[in-house]
């Protein structure tokens, strides 16, 4: 259920936007394909529009899909620190970079400690993931749309 916060939140940022905001969903390896109808599920309920990215993608593929579908967020699913990446952290943002993508903000569902936390926007822990985690990524991304915003005014 959408908190009446996040449902200001939304309405805020579908009226500075004209839509709902939308976030590309990624998986590092293989191993963390298990979660992303969870991952999926709880930020369409938030109030997201969510694309996911095909099995398998490397980062320019996924570069080039956000760019497609206009997301604002990436959001890679990367909970395990033993698998082999398919997908680094380093490697999508120089691909996001490439293609004059900076603008959107590159987020890790995982573990707090993840070592590559420092290189991304944010992390949600995907053992406590809940419409919290929602609240504050739309509370986020709104200060920094306000301040793109009032940078052109």
């Amino acid at each position: 259920m959408t908190s009446p916060q996040l449902a200001s939140s939304l309405a805020k940022f579908a009226e500075m936007e004209g839509r709902h905001p939308r976030l590309l969903l990624a998986t590092a390896s293989s191993v963390e394909e298990k979660h992303h109808k969870h991952v999926a599920t709880l930020f369409a309920d938030g109030g997201f529009d969510v694309d996911v990215a095909p099995r398998h993608s490397d980062a320019q593929s996924i570069a080039l899909q956000v760019i497609d579908c206009d997301a604002d967020i990436l959001l890679l699913i990367r909970t395990s620190m033993t698998a082999e990446d398919r997908v680094s952290v380093a490697d999508l943002i120089s691909a996001l970079d490439a293609l004059d993508a900076e603008y959107v903000k590159v987020g890790i569902v995982g573990h707090a400690d993840d070592p590559a936390a420092g290189n991304v926007d944010f992390v949600c822990d995907l053992e406590h993931l809940q419409t919290s985690d929602c609240e504050a990524l739309i509370d986020y991304i709104l200060a920094v749309e306000e301040t793109r915003v009032a940078q052109h005014i």
